[in-house]
């Protein structure tokens, strides 16, 4: 499945009106880009590894994005600030198609995630102070329910099961998993 079908299916299966991220007492807003390009006709989704001596989130596998800043105009503008800030990839090369759903993580972030898909010859370069690495994977493969395990931890006394991925660059799970596979079920996609 190319990016065309996968942009025809997301418009197709709307969701609620996304809320908007904004900073609460308890919550700070943030936003990200799920960036789709086509490698061979297939969609792939392009994701970061962060560098292991950050102090948030060391070496995990994550989407472009970050904190809402004050020059930012919109929790969109935050996204491509941020794509642009990591990869490279300024606006021009990306044509954000939708929004999916405020991500509220655990770790005190409302995060709010837009789909936005690559021109086909766009070249990213990471920025080695946010990004130790930059890879694609098919989206056929994230999928396959096959390819996903259950992470059971606890959490105030209670067990809870979030599903993870093996990536070639390790781990992928968390709020950065969970946006992944609210947009394969809003696409209909088995995941």
């Amino acid at each position: 499945m190319n990016s065309e079908h996968i942009i025809a299916r997301f418009q197709l299966s709307p969701t609620a009106a996304p809320d908007q991220g904004i900073d609460t007492p308890k919550k700070r807003a943030s936003a990200v880009m799920l960036p789709l390009i086509d490698v061979d006709d297939h969609a792939h989704i392009l994701l970061c590894k962060r560098p292991i001596y950050l102090h948030h989130h060391p070496g995990e596998i994550c989407l472009p994005g970050g904190k809402f800043e004050a020059s930012d105009i919109t929790l969109r503008t935050t996204a491509l600030r941020e794509l642009h800030e990591e990869l490279n990839i300024t606006p021009s090369n990306v044509k954000v198609f939708g929004q999916l759903p405020l991500y509220s993580t655990l770790t005190g972030f409302n995060i709010s995630p837009f789909v936005g898909m690559l021109n086909k010859h766009t070249i990213w370069e990471n920025d080695h102070n946010e990004v130790q690495a930059s890879f694609l994977l098919p989206l056929r493969d994230l999928t396959n329910e096959a390819n996903w395990q259950p992470l059971p931890f606890q959490r105030f006394g209670k067990t809870i099961i979030l599903y993870g991925y093996n990536t070639p660059h390790g781990l992928l799970w968390g709020a950065t998993a969970s946006i992944i596979k609210n947009f394969t079920k809003q696409l209909a996609l088995p995941v």
